[in-house]
């Protein structure tokens, strides 16, 4: 008999085994398309070329190396560290890990235990002595679903894809704020040059006012050209509130993206600025569009989620097939609590199930339907993020030339105008022009000074979007979850 049990205990031993085996063997292999990645015909060169084509590739300089100015340089480091909004993607990242561990462990068998205890005593009515009796028992349990049809690796491939969707997407807010912080920082520097130049006009205006109204006293002038005066120093005086509450409002931007209520802001004039050298490196060159596949994080987070996409469909197919799973559980009983691990009483049991689908009025087929449409949609998001991006790095590049030919035109004008008012204030101050021709040339300085500022300003945003498009220092801005 005891041989018999034995024999018993082995060939269930051996089936267990031969079971685990086959098991692991089946599961090598993956229901569903493997990825390949599409076809995009990128055309072999952008639409706008550069003059500037030697240097580094500026989309994978390190922003530090593009981004000279030292106190932008505090200021970006400074909002990486506070940013709110980048925070919170890095917590979507740390979720994003998370999950990871959470569907690979459908990978593993699941453990598990079971401990009761009993105390029962018998009814006085059907006993004629009744007595307590005690069962305790400490059970061990293993459950596995076999993972044949590969569902469980499609879906750790999608939920990867997932997690490298959400660093790329880290990526993007990182290069976002970056550039977002610059801009914003040389937008309020603009208005704050704009307020100097104005409240300067004003000074010199009310100079003029003043001075016309002394000619008048003495019979040199009349009232109208007083009035004239008068008019010009009001106009450029009339600018002061909106540029104020401009500059205040941009300083306000900039401090939420350094997530700070308040942080002081260092004004730099021109001469500070020329002062402290370049802003940006001299020689850069853009790469080729096929170069956006490895450069910009908002492409490869798009193709992450066809990656995802694609491996949903292989999970939507393995519902078609039935699944398998093996449970069992080791354990002993025992009267006594203390002697549980030296009794007698073991109990084992081993069961093997199989599940397959037999009616379900069509929704599993509507779910592969719906897991094929879905990769569809990723694709057609996939494609139409690089065109998108392709003709994003196009525009940066043609807004950059314009600005370089803008420049150089306002830069002209501004000297032009100069020349112009000073010459018109000798003919004034000698009595050989009238002051409308002095007016004249002080409104074209204005206008000409207040000009090539915002030029200048299109000009410093022209190379940031043209950074950012291309790429912003991807493999440099690569920042990990805390």
């Amino acid at each position: 008999m005891f041989k018999h049990y034995l024999a018993a205990n082995s060939f269930k031993r051996q089936s267990l085994a031969c079971a685990l085996t086959t098991g692991i063997l089946l599961s090598g292999c993956a229901m569903g398309p493997d990825y390949q990645q599409p076809d995009l015909k990128i055309p072999g060169q952008y639409h706008h070329d550069l003059a500037q084509d030697s240097g580094l590739n500026i989309g994978m300089t390190p922003w530090r190396e593009f981004y000279l100015d030292p106190d932008l340089q505090v200021l970006i480091e400074h909002a990486l560290s506070k940013n709110l909004d980048l925070e919170t993607v890095r917590s979507r990242l740390i979720a994003a890990r998370s999950r990871i561990t959470v569907t690979d462990a459908a990978f593993y068998p699941v453990l598990g235990m079971n401990a009761n205890g009993e105390r029962s005593i018998d009814s006085g009515i059907t006993s004629t002595n009744p007595s307590h009796e005690n069962e305790f028992d400490l059970v061990g349990t293993v459950s596995w679903e076999l993972d044949i049809w590969g569902a469980n690796r499609r879906r750790s491939e999608a939920e990867y894809a997932h997690f490298l969707s959400a660093q790329e997407s880290l990526n993007l807010a990182v290069i976002s704020l970056i550039s977002d912080v610059a801009s914003r920082y040389y937008e309020w520097l603009d208005i704050e040059q704009r307020y100097q130049i104005s409240l300067n006009t004003v000074e010199l205006r009310k100079k003029e006012r003043n001075l016309a109204r002394l000619r008048k006293e003495n019979g040199v002038i009349s009232g109208l050209e007083v009035r004239q005066a008068e008019v010009e120093y009001q106009s450029a005086r009339v600018t002061l509130p909106d540029l104020d509450f401009e500059r205040q409002e941009k300083a306000n931007q900039v401090r939420i993206l350094l997530g700070e209520f308040s942080y002081p802001l260092a004004v730099k004039t021109e001469t500070d600025i020329k002062a402290e050298g370049k802003l940006f490196p001299d020689l850069f060159a853009v790469g080729v569009p096929s170069q956006m596949l490895s450069q910009r994080p908002d492409v490869k987070a798009a193709e992450q989620g066809l990656i995802a996409a694609n491996a949903n469909v292989g999970v939507a197919k393995t519902a078609f097939f039935p699944s398998f799973t093996i449970t069992g559980s080791y354990g002993r009983e025992s009267a006594d609590l203390s002697s549980i691990f030296d009794s007698q009483g073991v109990t084992w049991s081993l069961l093997g199930g199989i599940t397959a689908p037999i009616f379900n009025a069509g929704s599993i087929a509507a779910q592969y339907d719906i897991a094929q449409e879905e990769s569809k949609q990723a694709l057609l998001a996939y494609r139409s993020t690089v065109l998108r991006a392709y003709f994003e790095v196009n525009d940066a590049m043609n807004s950059f030339r314009r600005s370089e030919l803008a420049i150089e035109a306002q830069q002209e004008l501004v000297a032009a105008s100069t020349e112009y008012n000073r010459l018109a204030m000798l003919r004034y101050r000698n009595g050989v022009s009238s002051s409308l021709d002095l007016m004249d040339a002080q409104r074209s300085l204005f206008g000409a000074q207040l000009s090539l500022s915002l030029v200048k300003r299109d000009r410093l945003l022209s190379m940031i979007t043209l950074y950012r498009a291309l790429g912003g220092g991807v493999k440099y801005a690569r920042a990990e979850p805390r």
